[in-house]
């Protein structure tokens, strides 16, 4: 990957950036509240990146709900991204050595700028799809890891601290709302008609 194509994805994620580095200062903060210790919201991000999921892992965890019975729960959470996965067929095509990760690290978030945002046309797509991939997840492992550390050193009170995931996705859709009536607006009246046909 080069200089260039990590210049552009950083510049194309940071609304991901500001949105999980609180989100996972906030996931942080609630495994320790959960009682669980710093190192274990940073791993989860590592080995599971589900945002949501994770939030609702901790708290199931902590009720001490039975495995079955998360692993259902997740599943009817994060089924979404198999639909999510649908648009992204035919550009992870052109991944090779990274379509297991892309895959794997496919969230929200990474979804709304991969679908989104033009690909410029001296970047190989696999290594700017990477590059937004690896950047998303490592700002809510950087999150999660600061809140974790942080929940160690101060009390925090928690109310309300696990809505931040809920508000950044809201912000997002209403983004990706945004964009599509411009686009929509920007066609020619014949398109539209013939679109909608």
């Amino acid at each position: 990957m080069t200089t260039h194509c990590l210049k552009v994805a950083l510049r194309t994620t940071v609304p991901v950036f500001l949105g999980y580095i609180s989100c996972g200062i906030a996931f942080g903060l609630v495994t320790i509240n959960a009682g669980y210790p710093w190192w274990l919201a940073p791993a989860m991000g590592v080995f599971m990146f589900a945002g949501a999921g994770q939030f609702l892992a901790v708290s199931l965890f902590a009720a001490r709900t039975p495995v079955l019975a998360i692993l259902a729960t997740e599943l009817l959470l994060n089924i979404r991204h198999i639909v999510y996965g649908l648009p992204l067929i035919n550009q992870f095509k052109e991944c090779r050595k990274f379509k297991p990760y892309l895959i794997y690290a496919l969230s929200d978030e990474t979804f709304s700028l991969l679908t989104t945002t033009t690909v410029p046309p001296d970047i190989p797509v696999e290594n700017y799809y990477f590059a937004v991939s690896i950047l998303d997840q490592s700002y809510w492992v950087g999150g999660s890891l600061i809140g974790g550390l942080v929940g160690t050193m101060i009390p925090f009170d928690m109310t309300g601290v696990d809505f931040a995931l809920t508000a950044l996705f809201a912000v997002l859709t209403i983004d990706q709302i945004q964009k599509f009536v411009k686009e929509r607006k920007g066609r020619r009246p014949a398109e539209v008609e013939h679109a909608d046909n």
